[in-house]
């Protein structure tokens, strides 16, 4: 009976974590590249002289892309008792951007005009969330040889991972250092990506 169980079976590969790490890194490379090309990156990145503030806000996008990329790739790798919620801890870190711009507007009783109308903010949408497609293409590519069980969190922390990324890759054209941009459109199009993630992901990894 064993015989006969396994007598169709054929090796496969391997799901190895590294892989997800090294399509994304090549993916986020990849924008990177493009949007040095295009759009041209920040002088002061460029000259070496970063701003605190650009620290400060890659180093949280970077930090809430890869844990929820460690997310991702523990949940196309199920196992008992395997847990994976240093995300959850990184998204709160990041949504003090978005808390800080609020009580900012609050305590000086009027909305931020100038980033709210500011010329910059339909690029760092649409580069920030094609970024997210390339990065979460890549992402999904990896996932399809896995065995994800939970789908609607899958497809959420692609999107939140995606989106994190191609925002940081944006970042280091982005001319903006104010925290109400920051607080605003980064927060939008993480966001977007997210939704957009949960969208389609549990449809393109379903096995």
């Amino acid at each position: 009976m064993i015989d006969s169980l396994v007598a169709d079976l054929s090796p496969v590969r391997r799901v190895r974590p590294i892989d997800a790490f090294l399509r994304t890194g090549i993916a986020i490379g990849m924008v990177v590249l493009f949007i040095a090309l295009w759009f041209g990156l920040r002088g002061d990145v460029l000259a070496g002289r970063v701003p605190p503030i650009v620290i400060l806000r890659g180093g949280v996008l970077l930090i809430l892309g890869g844990s929820a990329l460690a997310a991702v790739i523990a949940s196309a790798r199920p196992g008992v008792g395997q847990v994976s919620n240093g995300w959850r801890w990184a998204l709160g870190m990041a949504l003090l951007a978005p808390l800080t711009s609020l009580i900012i507007m609050l305590g000086e009783g009027a909305l931020p005009m100038g980033t709210l109308t500011a010329n910059s903010a339909r690029y760092c949408i649409g580069i920030s969330t094609g970024s997210a497609f390339v990065i979460g293409a890549a992402i999904v590519s990896w996932l399809r040889t896995g065995a994800p069980t939970a789908l609607n969190r899958v497809g959420w922390l692609t999107g939140l991972a995606a989106g994190s990324l191609g925002t940081f890759a944006y970042a280091l054209h982005c001319p903006s250092t104010t925290i109400h941009y920051i607080g605003i459109w980064y927060t939008l199009a993480i966001g977007v990506s997210a939704v957009i993630g949960r969208s389609i992901v549990p449809h393109l990894v379903r096995w």
